[in-house]
């Protein structure tokens, strides 16, 4: 299957933007379904940076006692403000902890998806290597099997071969018998010849 090509930032910025200004929340799953694919790690990164390209958003907060406030009340106020502010302020720091931790964990869930892509793509160069070596094996063992096919043609031809031999010499076998045999009646007859004519002499 062919890979995405990588992820642009402006092509993040832009999906990004029209699912905020669709009411929908931008979050790493929907860019990924939104962009058709990617890297997680690279969306992560893009998505960071969108966030701080965004304008901040203008909070109207009263900085001025309000004028219907009684003068006799003046002091209460101040009172109430710098506990607010010392609130405000713990609230603050407490907040800032609580984001540095959690772009602690956020580069470490990063450096855990880089790994994980890293080996995904390793795992998936290793079954493509093992899939081109299986191609090879298997285009050996039909090479294999079509020699073995040439092979087995040529012992049958052998096989016949010998066979025949196998027959010729047991023709000959019967002939060279019979040969025997007619020479050793030949040789009975040459004796008996023999002895007719030794007959034959003495009664000269």
């Amino acid at each position: 299957m062919a890979r995405r090509r990588a992820i642009e930032a402006d092509e993040l910025f832009e999906t990004a933007n029209r699912l905020k200004a669709e009411g929908k929340e931008v979050t790493a799953v929907a860019l990924l379904d939104a962009l058709g694919g990617g890297s997680l790690r690279t969306i992560y990164k893009l998505m960071e940076a969108w966030q701080h390209s965004r304008p901040a958003e203008v909070k109207n907060e009263p900085t001025e006692i309000p004028p219907a406030v009684m003068a006799g009340f003046a002091n209460s106020w101040r009172l109430a403000t710098q506990e607010a502010g010392r609130e405000v302020a713990e609230v603050k720091e407490k907040a800032k902890e609580e984001v540095a931790a959690a772009l602690r964990q956020f580069h470490g869930a990063l450096e855990a998806i880089g790994k994980m892509e890293a080996e995904s793509e390793a795992d998936a160069q290793e079954i493509e290597r093992l899939t081109a070596k299986l191609a090879e094996v298997e285009a050996a063992c039909l090479e294999a099997q079509k020699e073995a096919v040439g092979h087995k043609g040529m012992v049958d031809q052998l096989q016949k071969l010998v066979e025949k031999q196998e027959k010729e010499v047991e023709r000959l076998r019967i002939e060279a018998a019979k040969a025997s045999e007619l020479k050793g009646r030949l040789e009975t007859l040459q004796a008996q010849n023999d002895k007719l004519m030794v007959r034959l002499d003495k009664t000269k």
